[in-house]
């Protein structure tokens, strides 16, 4: 009987700081609205994601709102590849090129070289979207 009352102050003892200490609230963000964990990565930023995961399937362009908050989102980045299609969002958000002013030679009869955030060049059919080239920034 003295072993357990011993065993009960010491566990006491030890719990009661603990239970005692203040409870901090996690910063704004740090939770998504059905209060799981969300991690500062897994949010879009334009600047270094052309695209997104949801499950195991790969999206091109920013996410709806109401994809950001599914358990399976992932934002990310992919190269682009020749023969792709630049979907019809980069089309519009990307800026053409000067190709006189950047040196480039001039584009074939029906593309323009449109420039990505990473200052890519990209050869860029302009009614399909198919990309033909890619020149890489340094």
């Amino acid at each position: 009987m003295k072993r357990f009352a011993i065993a009960a102050l010491a566990v006491a003892s030890f719990v009661g700081p603990l239970a005692a200490a203040p409870a901090f609230a996690d910063p704004p963000g740090r939770h998504d609205n059905r209060g799981n964990d969300r991690h500062d990565n897994n949010r879009w930023d334009g600047r270094n994601n052309n695209g997104y995961y949801t499950g195991n399937q790969w999206h091109y362009g920013p996410p709806p709102a109401n994809v950001q908050n599914r358990r399976d989102f992932r934002p990310g980045y992919q190269a682009w590849r020749r023969g792709d299609r630049l979907p019809s969002y980069y089309r519009t958000h990307y800026v053409v090129v000067d190709y006189h002013r950047e040196h480039l030679r001039a584009p074939p009869r029906g593309y323009h070289y449109v420039r990505d955030d990473r200052g890519n060049y990209l050869l860029v059919g302009i009614a399909t979207g198919i990309i033909a080239s890619i020149l890489l920034s340094h």
